[in-house]
């Protein structure tokens, strides 16, 4: 006897609903900013996937609107209510892009709103405590010694990554200044406290000058988006947010750093914040004081 019972079609193989050779949030990155026909469109589009990428923490394929509203709040922290307008359409549209062409099972930017304003920055700082915890649980002597810096510098994760030995300057009584090359490719001077200098210079090994402070294991400087991957492993094995980022040390820099007595103007020079009134170019070239030096040292690891 013949089955009548009506044939269901087969499933349809999710690679059919691909579009996009695209095996990378890289080469999905290639794709996007390649319909654009500006060079200057295609150079901005990329710097801001790129940092967005960098901050977001996971693949994007395992990101969710949460992770994302984290990343766009994180690169867009300072930026005029314009600019940061312009930062979330631009990922909006890549979001966009990659659930069209099927690599994305989800668009995460429908629900991202152009005009949201970032969350307060305190509720980005975190304690003195947990600075020590996430110290404590970095996953090698390296990360431990990138937190510290990151914390006790104040600096952007594009700064951190970007150091190499030349920038390391050895200062009378165990410190250390950093040469920094800041936004605008401007260069700020910035002490380290003894503890963190001693961890600094012993990481170096036979490094020549040129060579990353922060390298790669496969060669060159170690990236921000493996910073940033690396900080929210150690954040979650320190029982922290998760959501912490290498801003979020910056953050808690400068709060720490005023609650324990440190000028504004201090604070302000040591961050390279543009605002800030420009002194003299001997004390900016030699300072004699840094908002690093009022953290509480108890936060990084003692050794003899």
């Amino acid at each position: 006897m013949s089955d009548d019972t009506p044939k269901l079609p087969a499933p349809v193989a999710i690679a059919s609903l691909v579009a996009t050779s695209a095996r990378s949030d890289e080469e999905l990155v290639a794709s996007w900013v390649a319909n654009l026909r500006s060079e200057h469109s295609r150079t901005n589009f990329r710097t801001t996937a790129d940092r967005f990428l960098a901050a977001l923490g996971a693949p994007m394929r395992r990101a969710t609107v949460e992770n994302v509203r984290q990343a766009l709040e994180t690169i867009t922290d300072g930026m005029a209510p314009s600019s940061k307008r312009q930062v979330f359409l631009r990922v909006k549209s890549l979001l966009s892009y990659g659930h069209r062409v099927g690599y994305l099972q989800f668009n995460a930017g429908v629900v991202i709103k152009a005009h949201a304003e970032a969350r307060s920055v305190a509720q980005r700082i975190v304690s003195e405590v947990e600075i020590g915890l996430l110290v404590r649980a970095a996953p090698s002597r390296r990360d431990r010694i990138l937190i510290e810096l990151g914390y006790a510098g104040g600096l952007r994760v594009s700064e951190l990554v970007s150091l190499t030995w030349s920038d390391v300057i050895e200062r009378d009584g165990g410190r250390v200044q950093l040469s920094v090359l800041g936004k605008g490719h401007k260069r700020r001077e910035v002490l380290l406290p003894e503890v963190v200098a001693r961890s600094l210079l012993s990481l170096r090994g036979d490094a020549g000058a040129n060579d990353p402070v922060f390298a790669s294991p496969r060669g060159g400087h170690l990236t921000e988006r493996a910073v940033n991957y690396m900080l929210k492993r150690a954040a979650t094995n320190a029982g922290i947010n998760p959501k912490l980022s290498a801003h979020w040390l910056r953050h808690a820099h400068a709060s720490h750093a005023i609650d324990r007595g440190a000028a504004l103007p201090v604070v302000q020079s040591t961050l390279g914040h543009g605002n800030i009134a420009v002194t003299s170019g001997y004390l900016h070239a030699r300072p004699g004081d840094s908002s690093g030096l009022h953290l509480d040292e108890g936060v990084f690891l003692q050794r003899g």
